[in-house]
C-alpha cells in the first residue's frame, strides 16, 4: 500500500488537532511551559469558576446555572463574578435560549460596564440579535415562542450605546441598515445608514454606507404618479457621492443612475402636463410641456412634449414677475407734497321771516270744569276686555 504525501500531512494535522484538544483540557500554559491543570474543586474562587467552565464546555446548562448561582452567593464581592455571569449567558446561548442569554449578558454589563469581558459579552449579544433577525423565536413563560425581530434591533442599538465609537458598535449600526434594506424597508434603512454616518463620518466604510443610503432612497420611490421627494433626495445623495468619493461613485455607476433619475423626472413633468391637457387647462399644460423641453432636452419625453406643443420652438418658461415695490415714505429731508387748497364753504341760506302770530280769540268762561284725562285710553282708545 502506497502512502501519498498529502494524505500523510492530513493525517498528521488531524492527530495534532486531537492532541491539542486533549492537552488544552488537561494542561495549562504557565511560566513558559505546559503544566498539568488542577482539577476543579469546590471551596475556592478558582476551583468553583473552573467547575462552571467545565459545565459550560459540556453544554450542561442546568448544572452551569446552579454553579453560577452558588458562586455569586458565595463570592459576590469578587471580580471573578464578571466571568461567572458571562459563562451563565454562554450556557443559555448554547441552549438556544437567546433572550435569557441576553439578560445574563446585560446583567454583567450593568455590573461591570468597563470590565475585561466587555467585548466578548457584546459579541455574544450580537449573536443573539442576528439569531432574532434571522427568525429565531423568543421563549416566553417556558412555553410560548414568539417572533423577536424588534428585540433584535433593540439589542443592536444597545450594543452601540454600550461601546460608542468602537468597531462592534460600527458593525451593529451597519447591520440595522442592512436588515431594513433586505426587507425592502427603504426609508428605515436610509435612516439607519444616516445615523451611522453621523457617528462614523471618517470610517473606511462611510462611502459604502452613503451609497447604500442613496440606493435605499432611490428604491423607496413608488413611481411616477406618486410623490417625487425620494427621487429628489436620491439625486442629491448621488451628486454628493460623485463629489466626495469619485472612486466609489464609479464602482456604483452613480452617473448612470443620475440619468435614470432625470428620465423619471422628465416623465413625471410630462404626465403633469398631460393632466392639465385632459382637464382643459391649455395654458398650464403648455407651461409643463415647455419645462420638459427646456430642462430635459435630450430625453424621449422632450420629443413628446414638442409634438404636444405643435412642433413650435419652445419658449422659455416664464418667471413670475416681481411684485411692485411700495412707494417710499417721505423722509424729514424731502419736502412734503403741497396741500390742496380748501374749497370755499357755501353761504348759509337766509332764514325765513317769522309769520305773524294770530291774535287769540277772546276767552270764554266754561260753565263746567273738565274731568280727569284717562291716559290709557289716549294711548289705546280700544277697550281691553273690561266692562263698558
Amino acid at each position: 500500500m502506497r502512502w501519498h504525501l498529502p494524505r500523510i500531512i492530513t493525517c498528521g494535522l488531524l492527530l495534532a488537532v486531537a492532541t491539542a484538544e486533549v492537552t488544552a483540557s488537561e494542561y495549562v500554559w504557565k511560566d513558559g511551559k505546559w503544566t498539568a491543570a488542577a482539577k476543579p474543586a469546590e471551596g475556592t474562587v478558582a476551583g468553583e469558576l473552573a467547575l462552571i467552565r467545565m459545565h459550560v464546555a459540556r453544554r450542561d446548562r442546568k448544572q452551569a446555572l446552579v454553579a453560577v448561582e452558588r458562586f455569586l452567593a458565595r463570592y459576590g464581592d469578587s471580580d471573578a463574578c464578571e466571568e461567572a455571569l458571562l459563562l451563565s449567558g454562554q450556557a443559555e446561548l448554547d441552549a438556544e435560549r437567546y433572550y435569557q442569554a441576553y439578560e445574563q449578558f446585560e446583567t454583567m454589563l450593568d455590573r461591570y460596564p468597563n470590565g475585561q469581558f466587555l467585548e466578548r459579552a457584546l459579541s455574544r449579544e450580537m449573536d443573539v440579535a442576528n439569531a432574532f433577525l434571522a427568525g429565531k423565536k423568543r421563549i416566553v413563560a417556558k412555553v410560548f415562542r414568539l417572533p423577536a425581530r424588534d428585540e433584535g434591533l433593540e439589542i443592536l442599538r444597545g450594543i452601540a450605546e454600550h461601546a460608542p465609537g468602537s468597531a462592534i458598535a460600527e458593525k451593529a449600526l451597519l447591520r440595522i441598515g442592512t436588515y431594513h434594506f433586505e426587507r425592502s424597508e427603504f426609508a428605515e434603512s436610509a435612516d439607519a445608514y444616516d445615523e451611522y454616518l453621523q457617528l462614523f463620518p471618517k470610517s473606511a466604510r462611510a462611502p459604502d454606507a452613503m451609497l447604500r443610503a442613496a440606493q435605499a432612497m432611490f428604491a423607496s420611490f413608488k413611481g411616477v404618479p406618486y410623490d417625487e421627494t425620494p427621487l429628489l433626495e436620491a439625486e442629491q445623495r448621488y451628486k454628493v457621492i460623485i463629489d466626495q468619493y469619485p472612486a466609489a461613485a464609479r464602482r456604483a455607476k452613480a452617473k448612470q443612475i443620475l440619468r435614470q433619475i432625470a428620465v423619471l423626472r422628465a416623465e413625471r413633468t410630462y404626465e403633469t402636463a398631460r393632466f392639465y391637457q385632459r382637464t382643459k387647462r391649455p395654458e398650464s399644460a403648455a407651461f409643463y410641456f415647455r419645462q420638459v423641453v427646456q430642462e430635459y432636452p435630450g430625453s424621449a419625453w422632450a420629443v413628446e412634449a414638442r409634438a404636444a406643443l405643435g412642433g413650435r420652438t419652445a419658449r422659455p418658461v416664464p418667471r413670475p414677475e416681481p411684485k411692485p415695490k411700495p412707494a417710499p415714505t417721505p423722509s424729514a429731508t424731502t419736502q412734503p407734497a403741497p396741500k390742496p387748497e380748501p374749497k370755499p364753504e357755501p353761504k348759509p341760506a337766509p332764514k325765513p321771516k317769522p309769520r305773524p302770530k294770530p291774535k287769540p280769540a277772546p276767552a270764554t268762561r266754561p260753565t263746567t270744569a273738565p274731568g280727569p284725562v284717562d291716559l290709557e285710553k289716549l294711548a289705546d282708545p280700544s277697550p281691553k276686555g273690561g266692562k263698558k
